[in-house]
């Protein structure tokens, strides 16, 4: 069934050509009989086939046409990285296949390989192995070499012998179903015909492609061991997760202030040794996904690969796999830094580079001054704080939030304080950490926390609740900010930066 799935994909990608030749020819046949009765007719029907024909032609060229795309990451080579080479060597072995010529590291939870080729797909002209450095820093070795197995495994099947060309076939028949437009009867037509051949294409294809994981699957089990297999594909979902939230969360905490981190993979192997990210990452292993698969989807889920390796044939897990894969790597943590900054855009290149201590601070302080601007407007702090002495907590509030209709000054008051309170804060705690006495700290466990220095830890909270009352009460809040060294024309500046 599987060898009958992948011969009727290839069947449908070669018929794709022969489709669009047909339908170009009879625009051709078309054009030739129309002019040899009736040239207006012959013109005006041209108006509406040739520049259909014209998008399927040019879509045609460029379905075998080769490329030589740039890959993201940084190649690595047999002396820079002998023992990721040599397990690689020694897993390609043991598959029956003939290793890559080339390995990349990128900064993806991923791992892929590929074949560059000619001759749709005969002639094999190089090999190419890419993996993700937070798999490298996130997985124990016998997981890794599951990881590699699998992919080698895809070689073994000879998966990829087709893949870049059946990759592009997707593209060039997606591209004629986007370019046909839907005015004229014809080109409805056209593009109605093309996007079910499209539908049978890409369910036959991806049907392939899964069954193609399941495969290479098989191959990791019997390489590296069931459970090694088994658990890797649960906790490539778990750091998948955790490489996301690590780099929303935490890398670019800095980056509208103008900053990253100056070691990514110091930062993120903090973040995977720490007791509470443990934790969470092990409900995920727990609890992995329970997201279903479509038919367009490439590979099957989680839950379904790993009852299928455990249904199979077990295979032992060879000793010794407890210990991290980056032991593997020379420099993983380089690596990844390296890895990252082929992938960034050239607006990351321009940010300055800080440890991860200052970033936090900088990126929460730059975050809490952007917010004190547009709350306070032209204002300075104590010219908010005159506001609430004179009763007009409205002026302060958020002006999405809008009390009752119909109720008096003082009520008016009281519901505008809860939004006051929170909005005079981050004001508050801007000034405060202008003047040294306040800062974010770097939390890997959650949130980074903000502290005062005494005595202004224990004054601040009363002094807000008072100064943002029905009946304010400024005067502590004025108190602690002039001991503190807040000026009394304190108006915050996203400018200035303290390090």
């Amino acid at each position: 069934m599987k060898s009958f799935r992948g011969l009727l994909a290839a069947v449908l990608l070669a018929g794709f050509p022969l489709l669009v030749l047909a339908f170009v020819g009879g625009i051709v046949a078309l054009e030739v009989l129309a002019f040899q009765h009736n040239v207006f007719t012959a013109v005006k029907l041209g108006i509406v086939t040739v520049p259909v024909g014209w998008i399927l032609l040019k879509t045609l060229l460029t379905v075998e046409r080769a490329t030589d795309d740039d890959v993201p990451g940084v190649e690595v080579t047999p002396d820079s990285q002998p023992a990721l080479w040599a397990l690689v060597r020694e897993l390609a072995a043991e598959a029956g296949t003939r290793p890559p010529d080339e390995i990349y590291l990128d900064p993806d939870v991923n791992a892929a390989v590929m074949e560059r080729t000619s001759w749709l797909g005969l002639r094999v002209l190089r090999r190419r192995m890419i993996i993700g450095v937070p798999l490298v820093m996130g997985l124990r070795q016998d997981q890794f070499r599951a990881v590699l197995a699998h992919e080698l495994g895809h070689y073994s099947n000879k998966d990829t012998r087709f893949s870049a060309l059946t990759y592009r076939g997707r593209k060039s028949v997606a591209r004629v179903v986007n370019g046909l437009g839907r005015e004229g009867y014809f080109e409805r037509f056209v593009g109605w015909l093309f996007r079910q051949y499209a539908k049978l294409y890409f369910a036959v294809s991806m049907s392939v492609c899964r069954a193609q994981e399941l495969a290479a699957d098989a191959v990791s089990a019997r390489l590296a061991g069931t459970e090694a297999a088994a658990s890797a594909l649960r906790e490539i979902e778990a750091l998948a997760v955790t490489w996301r939230f690590f780099m929303n969360n935490y890398a670019a905490i800095g980056w509208d202030a103008g900053y990253l981190p100056a070691r990514f993979g110091e930062g993120y192997r903090a973040l995977l040794t720490d007791p509470t990210r443990a934790e969470q990452m092990e409900e995920m292993r727990r609890n992995p996904s329970e997201d279903k698969t479509s038919r367009w989807d490439t590979h099957p889920a989680t839950r379904d690969r790993v009852a299928k390796l455990e249904a199979a044939q077990s295979f032992p897990v060879r000793p010794g796999g407890e210990r991290p894969a980056s032991d593997l790597l020379t420099g993983a943590e380089k690596m990844l830094d390296e890895a990252l900054f082929t992938v960034f855009s050239d607006e990351a290149h321009t940010k300055r580079r800080t440890d991860w201590d200052s970033l936090v601070a900088l990126g929460r302080r730059h975050v809490a001054v952007e917010a004190a601007v547009e709350i306070l407007g032209e204002r300075t702090l104590d010219m908010a704080l005159d506001l609430l002495d004179a009763g007009r907590h409205e002026e302060l509030a958020d002006p999405d939030e809008n009390p009752p209709a119909g109720v008096g000054a003082r009520a008016r008051r009281e519901f505008a304080a809860v939004s006051v309170r929170r909005r005079l804060g981050i004001v508050v705690y801007a000034a405060l950490t202008d003047v040294g006495v306040a800062r974010w700290s770097l939390s890997w466990s959650g949130p980074a926390p903000f502290t005062l220095d005494e005595p202004f830890e224990e004054q601040l909270s009363p002094a807000l609740d008072k100064a943002t009352a029905a009946e304010s009460d400024t005067a502590p809040l004025r108190a602690l900010l002039t001991a503190a060294g807040v000026s009394t024309g304190y108006r915050p500046s996203p400018t200035l930066v303290r390090s």
